[in-house]
């Protein structure tokens, strides 16, 4: 019994032996894990961010070619000047509109109606004021006269006196008009304008049904061709003394100005016109819309002609201390350039080849 308990006693204290010696080596595992972390850590914590190279490499450009100038930008109007038809003598309605905005009016086309009988249009510095009939004599018997050897109806000299002839003649040309025939012109029969043929709008409000007063004018005159008016939108920046570019029906015009006046705001307004003083739009002008808002053309004044070559943009030109230009090339040698042209952000340089590389500045003209 004894040596039983004897035994007993030996293996719980062999079992607490190897006990001890498994937490020892748990602990000695454990604190060299947490030894191990602690470095880690402590390097991690300690040692300089890691840097990625490529982000804090230089920014570069390519030389290309480019081409830099400077210009004024400007809006450019085209005016169509209007003049009276003539004074007419016709009252009544306006029965019938037989010409509309633009049409080319020739001598002795009806222009409108009034009161069924028409209103036909003639050449002449003198308006129609009196009935003409057998045995007047004037200037306006002249005109008649002129008009009707156009017409084809009249033969004779036109001296002013309404003779046999000329009564002929008026019965002739009212037959061919649809109007009772009595050989008497009457002052509401013509409507002088001072040259034709000539282009024509219609007044504002006239139409058929319009009630025609003594004397108002119901046509008018337009002229040869508009006017083209620039108005720069950097007065300062303009040079009287140089072309002015418009473009007209898609394709540049070159036009100087012919004189320059100032708008009732004190804006300044050029009249242009081509070098040898012909219209802007040449022999185009009925491609220019009779509205105001609708005529108007881009246009720019050249300042600076525009000049191409090997180029960079300006803030990867740098200066020495003495104040000549170079550029940084791409391993950091200086490579002295000559500025040719500068303008919108850009250089045009001379010593540089095509394809070269450069480091762009910090910032414009850093040395």
């Amino acid at each position: 019994m004894a040596e039983a308990g004897v035994a007993a006693d030996g293996g719980s204290a062999r079992g607490w032996a190897r006990a001890r010696r498994g937490a020892a080596v748990g602990w000695s595992v454990a604190l060299v894990v947490a030894v191990a972390l602690g470095v880690a850590f402590g390097q991690w914590a300690f040692l300089p961010p890691r840097v990625d190279s490529q982000a804090t490499a230089p920014a570069t450009v390519v030389v290309t070619e480019v081409t830099v100038g400077r210009s004024v930008p400007m809006a450019v109007s085209a005016v169509w000047e209007r003049a009276p038809f003539g004074v007419g003598a016709a009252s009544g309605t306006v029965t019938t509109l037989d010409v509309v905005d633009a049409d080319l009016v020739q001598a002795g086309q009806v222009l409108f109606t009034v009161d069924l009988r028409p209103v036909v249009a003639a050449v002449g510095e003198v308006p129609a004021f009196r009935d003409l009939a057998a045995g007047a004599r004037g200037v306006d018997v002249k005109q008649v006269q002129q008009f009707l050897t156009g017409e084809g109806h009249f033969r004779g000299e036109a001296n002013g006196h309404f003779g046999p002839a000329t009564a002929g003649a008026v019965r002739a040309w009212q037959r061919s008009l649809g109007v009772p025939v009595d050989g008497v012109v009457r002052a509401s029969d013509l409507l002088f304008a001072a040259e034709l043929p000539a282009r024509v709008v219609v007044a504002e409000g006239v139409g058929v049904g319009h009630r025609v007063a003594d004397g108002e004018v119901l046509l008018y005159v337009l002229s040869d061709a508009p006017v083209f008016v620039a108005a720069p939108q950097v007065e300062k920046a303009v040079d009287a003394s140089l072309p002015v570019e418009v473009t007209f029906d898609g394709a540049p015009v070159s036009a100087v100005m012919a004189s320059m006046t100032r708008d009732e705001r004190g804006h300044t307004q050029m009249m242009l016109t081509r070098e040898d003083g012909a219209p802007v739009c040449g022999e185009m002008c009925h491609l220019v819309s009779l509205n105001p808002q609708e005529a108007v053309f881009a246009a720019r004044q050249v300042v600076t002609a525009p000049v191409t070559g090997p180029g960079v943009p300006a803030a990867a030109l740098r200066f020495d201390a003495a104040g000549s230009a170079y550029l940084l090339g791409a391993h950091g040698a200086p490579l002295p350039v000559t500025v040719v042209a500068q303008g919108d952000g850009q250089v045009v340089l001379d010593g540089v080849a095509l394809g070269t590389i450069a480091v762009v500045a910090g910032k414009p003209g850093d040395r």
